[in-house]
This record gives structure tokens, sequence and C-alpha cells, in this order.
């Protein structure tokens, strides 16, 4: 017999603020799954190893009338994220028994790919600006030696691809200029701060918690680190700038007051709002005049327009740096899918140093 608990997390309601596990997101445990007589109709059985809560998908979890660079999740389905899974069944010679695989994925213990979502293909029906999330193509990838599985979650997946791409198509760094980072100890935010450093840059940065600033500072090296909730931007930047990159994680204040103190043709690279992600009302920055006084120039950026440009030289250069400590790692991991959406949350509300994993199951 194998029919087996097949449990998931069920994106149930819209959230106003920030999602509320066991109201907005719910762990359901009522499915059941046959491993092994399941159809597969010439597709193949995953099982769910890792998952990766990340910002960018709060944008998701919305009304789907509202445009948006992203597709919305589908209510009263399983939610979807980053992970990543092994093949343990197959009927598709380009996925066979043992291929591991990372990519957009419902998280549940077990799927059917391609799981059902990824079948209903909204591309032709959407604004250019919009990506089809669930039609993103599953990456394979090997096992390796030295490092684990969670790194793929995080430095080696999304997070270190967005910082290290976004800083290469964008940043135009040359060593000696200045970088203001927000939210430094996040997972993208501390890979950012690291390759400003090793490309020679003085690096500002931001933290929620003198915790996170010690961290960031004594850890990462940064030069300059503040506690955004009991420091002003503002006053900092005016004190240490003026800054010829901005790595923009929040939006909001502190965009604005980075615009202020921008040199002559700086760069901002837009990469997220998370002070905006939960407001229905935006907040009005008050110093875009700046941008033609100086000449700045502003790119917002999703990674998945240039990783085919990127990912063979990223792949190249980040495992090394990583195994040789010239590029330090800090996982939050918590175990089991039932912990999922309160290790989303935490995140979404910076109670988390580095990047959050989840563990679904061990590597048989």
């Amino acid at each position: 017999m194998s029919e087996v608990s097949n449990p998931r997390l069920l994106y149930k309601s819209v959230p106003r603020g920030y999602p509320i596990p066991g109201e907005n997101l719910i762990y359901d445990t009522s499915r059941t799954i046959d491993l092994e007589n399941v159809p597969l109709n010439g597709g193949f059985l995953t099982k769910t190893l890792v998952v990766s809560p990340q910002p960018w998908l709060r944008e998701r979890l919305r009304d789907p009338e509202r445009i948006s660079y992203s597709t919305p999740m589908r209510l009263g389905h399983t939610f979807v994220g980053f992970g990543l899974v092994k093949v343990i069944r197959s009927e598709d010679p380009d996925y066979p028994v043992g291929q591991y695989v990372v990519g957009m994925i419902p998280w549940e213990a077990y799927t059917v790919q391609p799981w059902d979502g990824k079948q209903i293909s909204a591309t032709g029906k959407l604004p250019a600006f919009t990506v089809d999330v669930d039609a993103m193509s599953m990456v394979k990838v090997a096992k390796h030696p030295t490092i684990p599985w969670s790194l793929f979650m995080g430095a080696l997946g999304g997070s270190g691809q967005t910082a290290y791409m976004g800083l290469k198509e964008h940043a135009d760094m040359k060593a000696g200029e200045t970088i203001f980072v927000s939210t430094a100890a996040g997972s993208v935010g501390m890979m950012v701060v690291q390759l400003a450093k090793l490309a020679g840059l003085k690096v500002i940065a931001t933290a929620g918690t003198d915790e996170k600033v010690n961290y960031v500072k004594n850890e990462l090296g940064a030069d300059v680190v503040f506690n955004y909730n009991t420091t002003s931007t503002s006053d900092v930047l005016q004190e240490h700038g003026p800054i010829d990159i901005y790595w923009d994680n929040v939006g909001g204040p502190t965009l604005e007051a980075a615009i202020e103190n921008c040199n002559l043709h700086a760069r901002i690279v837009a990469c997220g709002y998370m002070s905006e992600y939960n407001d229905e009302d935006r907040y009005g920055v008050k110093t875009l005049s700046w941008i033609f006084k100086r000449r700045i120039h502003i790119h917002g950026i999703v990674t998945q327009d240039f990783r085919a440009k990127w990912t063979k030289q990223f792949f190249e250069e980040v495992p090394p740096l990583i195994s040789s400590g010239k590029i330090k790692v800090k996982e939050e991991i918590v175990h089991g899918l039932e912990n999922a959406a309160t290790s989303w949350v935490d995140m979404l509300m910076g109670k988390n140093i580095g990047k959050s994993v989840v563990i679904v199951a061990e590597d048989d």
C-alpha cells in the first residue's frame, strides 16, 4: 500500500496587511496520494525537499484583478513558491528518477509534474511587464559534494542571483565608490554588501535591530551600518555620503533619503519595496526632482529578465567565493511544512537574519 498523506500549504484568503497563518494560509493535511499508482500522464512525480520563503511572494497574494509585475496566486489552491524537489517516479525521459529540480513549485509533500497551475499559462493575456510566475521553467541541478541543498534556496538561488545579476547588469560598480544597501541583513542585502566589498566599494547599510547591525558590520564587513528604526537615514547619508549606488529593497522614505543624497550620475537598483507590500496607501517620494538634477539612473529589476545572460558566470564565480569563505552565508532553517507559513511571515516582519529556509523532508 503506497497511500500516504500529502500535506500542503493552502492559500485560503487575500491578506490585508501581513498574512496570518491559520487564516490566510492554512496547513492542510486532508489529502492523500498513492505514490505507486497515481497517474503521471507522461509526467513525473516529485518529493519536495526544501522550500524558500521570499519577500516578493507577498505581492502575489492580492486581488486577482490588480495588475502587477507578477501574476497573482490562485485563491483556494496550494501556495506556490520557490523550492527543490526530487523525482521519485517518472514517465518523462528528461526527468529520470533521482533527478533534482529547482523552480516554482506547489508547497506540498508530493506533486505530479507538471502541476495543474503550470498547465494554465496566462502568456499572451498579460501586460508586457508582468511575469507569468506559474509558467516559469524548472531547472535541473546536481548534488554538490560540499554545498548543502539549503544554499540553493538563498546564496546560490534566487537571493544570490538577484544580488549578483542586479549589480552586474545595472550598478556599474567601480572601486572607491560608495554604495548604500537597505535591509542589509536580509538574504539579498547581505549578498549585495559582500559583493560590493569584494569590488572595492565603501558600503553604507541599514538593518532593523542592533543585533542585525552588529552582524552586518562585524561579520559582513560593511563600513557604516545603522538601525533604521532608531537613526535618521538622511542624517547618516549626509554624514557618510554622497552615494554612487543605492540598492533599494524597501522603497518609501528610505528611497526618498537616498535620492536626496545621490552623486551626479548615481545608479539606483530597485529590487523590492517591502515598506509598501502591506500598505493600501503608497508613500509619495518627495525628492524625485533630484533624478534629473543629478542625472540619476533608476533601474527596476526582475531577475528573470537577464538570468540567461548571467547564470553561467554566476555559478562559475559565486560557489568558489562561498567555499573559500570570501562570501559568508547565514541561514535560519526551520523543519516541517507545517512551519512554512510562520517562517515566511516572520521573514516579512524582519524577524530573521539571513536567508529563511524550510526543510520539508530529508533526501533519502
